[in-house]
Formats: structure tokens, C-alpha cells, sequence
């Protein structure tokens, strides 16, 4: 059972008549599935522990911040052979492209539709190639080792794909991921007849250590946390990215894998899985990303909507990185990830990151959340408006999404709304309110 689902999967990529389109954009999905067919309590602890880091980051999110979090970033290049040994312009202009992702400094911000413009925001996150090495040594944070191991993917062998972070398996060993950011970069193809095909593009582990997480979840060894992306797709214009690879051209499976570094699921909430299945059910557990029903293949098909949602039917979020678009349609993290991702870094990867105060980078205000008080609470939640506002319908939903109850005000004005929630469990909760074609949202602790 341990490797049957992932021999699955890879026996329907051979299968496949168009293989040599075809590759798995990030092995994180694959992976989860994996673990969720080995230990049967997986699942919910897997869930529980996002929803910590979710509730974490929920009590923030509308904060005012001005810190800046500024991570050193090792790059270990593993190569068999010249190709794979990549050159240095490419690591530094994939550097550039994290840091305008994740800064929203991209030059494509303005294909997020206007729907979606107010939820996208700047992470105040930012990259740097290590200075100095873990002796204290000056480096220009690019490490390089030649190999014999012909590729680190083998589907086969779920498990090998670590095997590129250890000097003994013929991979570099981490620096100490408690201080840098280790990122991999060697062939994740698949041999197959003589040849090599793209496989997988990448690979990340989330945060491990938050309550709940079973030790066996993910590897205990801190020695494999990080980021792996596979030679041809990592930075700009990789020369290597041709034929099926020029829709991920963009440097943008190594922002997507960096998103899961820091503890972001795919928008979709990784539903269906292999074989399909109605994904609408299942949630990325981050309130300003449209629930989907699947990933988006490749494609930037803006008038895909896989889940009717209501009262506000949006259609799926192709823009967003934690997608599997074209690279030439994503240009964004919405505010809710971005919550995710700095608490992620403040509590589980502290240390990880230099913290800058003294910048002028502001969080913007979030416009589409509700003021809440108090918030934790144990009675009552009232709502205020800065104005009269005309209320159609307000919705108490649970933190995957499930509404719990609602009520309708029949277009009545309110400048302050009191909702009794004592008959709530304890736990964090959305409270939406309808107002007009506006979806407003926030969250809430119950205690």
C-alpha cells in the first residue's frame, strides 16, 4: 500500500497517449495522498494542523504590520550532466522573481481581474542569497555537486526524491534549514525506454512542529526540510524549458513550492485527488480563495468556475501561484495566504527569517473583511459598519466552509449588528455578511 498510489499515478502518466506532455506540477498533492493511504489518521491531523496555522494567522490578518521578513536562501545545484548544471544567472533571476511575487512587485499585476484585485496583496516576504556559510564563511549562496545519480525521481520509490539532500544517496547535504532556506535544484525526470521525460517539477515539505502532527507525517529529520524544483523549469526563460515545459517558463513552480514551504495548500484543498472526485467539498481553509473543484492543468481559462457558490459566484482563481495555471495568468497571493505565510514564519520557522522594522511597508487594510468584537468571544459578535450599510444576509460557516446557519435581513440598514453565538462550539468560525453584490468576511474564535 505504501507505494500503491503513487505507482498509480505514475502508471497513468505512461499510460498517458500525449506522455511526453505530460508531468506533475508539484509532487506535494501526490505526496499527501501518499501518507493519507499509509496512516489512516493522517487526514485529520493533517487538517488539524492547518487549521492551527489558519487560526494563527486569522488573528492578525487585519492587523497593521510594518515588519519585513527577509529569508537567506541556499541554492544546491545537483547535476549529471552540463545541462543540469545551471547557470548562475538563473538562480539570481529566480531570486528576482520570488522577491517581485511575493512583494506583488510582478510585472502582470494587472491581469488579476478586478474581481479578484482587492483580495491580492503584498507579502512583505523577501529572498536573499546567503551571505555567509554555516562556518561563517563568506559564499555567494550557490553550492554545487556533481553526481552519478541520474535522476532523483523513481516512482518506484515514493521516498527517493529526499534522496537529493543527502550527500550519502549522491545529493548535498542541507545547511541548517532552522537558518536558511535550503532549495534543491536537480533532474526530477523520469527514465523510461532509454529516455527522459519531465516527471515532476517540484516538491515541497510545509512547517512541521505544530500541535497535533503526528512525528511520522512528515520526515522527522529537519536535515529534508525545503524546497526541491526540478533543473529545467527553475528561473526566467530557462533555456531548458521547451516543448510542453513553455507554460511554466516563468520561474513560477519555484514561487508555487515556496507557497507550500510556508504552509499553503493548493487553492482547491488538494479534493479530488487521484481518480477525481467533487473538490468542491473540500477547502484550501483560507476564506478569500474561491473554493475549486480541481487544479487548472496548464490552462488559463478565465471563464473556468467549477463550484457554484453562492450568494457570490466566483469563478475559480486561475491567477492565484497556488494553482496549476499557465504561468503567463498567475500573478498573485490573496491576503489570507499571505497571513498564513508570515505566521508561518513568525511561529514555525522562527529564526529563519532577518526581521526588518525599519521599512515603510504597510499590510494594506483588507476591504472585504467585517470589524468583528470581541473577537475571542463566548456570547455575543457584534458587527460595525463606518456607514449605514443594507444588509441582505448574514452566514456563520466553519473553518472548512460548512455553513452552520444563516439568517436573512430583507435589505434592511444597519450600522451595528449583534449575532448570538453561544449555541457555537468552541472553535474559530467565518461570519460573511451579504451586502448588495459584496461578499464580506472575517473570522471569529468561539470560546
Amino acid at each position: 500500500m505504501k507505494k500503491l498510489f503513487f505507482f498509480l499515478a505514475a502508471f497513468a502518466l505512461l499510460a498517458s497517449p500525449a506522455f511526453s506532455d505530460q508531468f506533475i506540477r508539484c509532487l506535494t498533492d501526490e505526496y499527501l495522498e501518499h501518507k493519507k493511504e499509509e496512516n489512516p489518521a493522517f487526514r485529520q491531523a493533517f487538517d488539524q494542523t492547518y487549521d492551527y496555522i489558519y487560526d494563527l494567522a486569522s488573528t492578525q490578518r487585519d492587523m497593521t504590520d510594518s515588519v519585513i521578513y527577509r529569508v537567506p536562501v541556499v541554492v544546491h545545484v545537483v547535476y549529471n550532466t552540463p545541462e543540469e548544471n545551471i547557470h548562475d544567472s538563473l538562480i539570481h533571476n529566480q531570486i528576482e522573481v520570488l522577491n517581485e511575487d511575493f512583494r506583488r512587485r510582478n510585472a502582470d499585476t494587472s491581469m488579476t481581474r478586478e474581481i479578484f484585485k482587492p483580495y491580492a496583496g503584498d507579502a512583505g516576504i523577501e529572498f536573499f542569497l546567503a551571505e555567509t556559510d554555516p562556518n561563517g564563511n563568506p559564499t555567494d549562496g550557490i553550492t554545487r555537486t556533481q553526481t552519478s545519480v541520474e535522476t532523483f525521481f523513481n516512482f518506484l520509490d515514493f521516498e527517493a526524491i529526499d534522496n537529493v539532500k543527502l550527500d550519502v544517496e549522491g545529493g548535498k547535504d542541507a545547511w541548517p534549514t532552522d537558518q536558511y532556506m535550503n532549495l534543491w535544484v536537480c533532474n526530477l525526470s523520469l527514465s523510461f525506454g532509454g529516455n527522459q521525460m519531465p516527471a515532476v517539477l517540484g516538491f515541497a515539505y510545509p512547517p512541521v512542529g505544530a500541535p497535533n502532527w503526528p512525528a511520522d507525517v512528515f520526515p522527522n529529520d529537519p536535515n529534508l526540510e525545503g524546497v526541491v524544483v526540478h533543473y529545467q523549469v527553475f528561473g526566467r526563460n530557462n533555456p531548458e524549458a521547451v516543448g510542453p515545459l513553455e507554460v511554466v517558463n516563468r520561474g513560477r513552480t519555484t514561487t508555487h513550492e515556496v507557497g507550500h514551504y510556508l504552509g499553503l495548500r493548493h487553492i482547491w484543498g488538494d479534493g479530488g485527488g487521484f481518480g477525481g472526485g467533487d473538490g468542491c467539498d473540500v477547502d484550501d481553509g483560507i476564506d478569500d480563495t474561491p473554493n475549486s473543484a480541481s487544479s487548472s492543468d496548464q490552462s488559463c481559462d478565465y471563464t473556468k468556475n467549477t463550484c457554484v457558490i453562492s450568494p457570490v459566484n466566483y469563478p475559480d482563481m486561475i491567477e492565484n501561484f497556488m494553482d496549476y495555471s499557465d504561468e503567463n495568468c498567475m500573478n498573485m497571493f490573496t491576503k489570507g495566504q499571505i497571513a498564513v505565510m508570515r505566521m508561518a514564519l513568525s511561529e514555525l520557522r522562527p529564526g529563519l527569517a532577518e526581521v526588518d522594522e525599519n521599512v515603510s511597508f504597510i499590510a494594506e487594510q483588507n476591504t472585504n473583511t467585517l470589524n468583528l468584537y470581541p473577537n475571542p468571544a463566548n456570547t455575543n459578535v457584534y458587527i460595525s459598519f463606518e456607514q449605514f450599510t443594507t444588509i441582505n444576509k448574514i452566514m456563520i460557516s466553519d473553518i472548512k466552509g460548512r455553513e452552520i446557519k444563516q439568517k436573512a435581513f430583507h435589505n434592511q440598514d444597519y450600522k451595528t449588528l449583534s449575532i448570538n453565538v453561544e449555541d457555537l462550539k468552541t472553535g474559530m468560525y467565518i461570519i460573511s455578511v451579504q451586502t448588495g453584490d459584496k461578499l464580506l468576511s472575517s473570522r471569529v474564535m468561539i470560546q
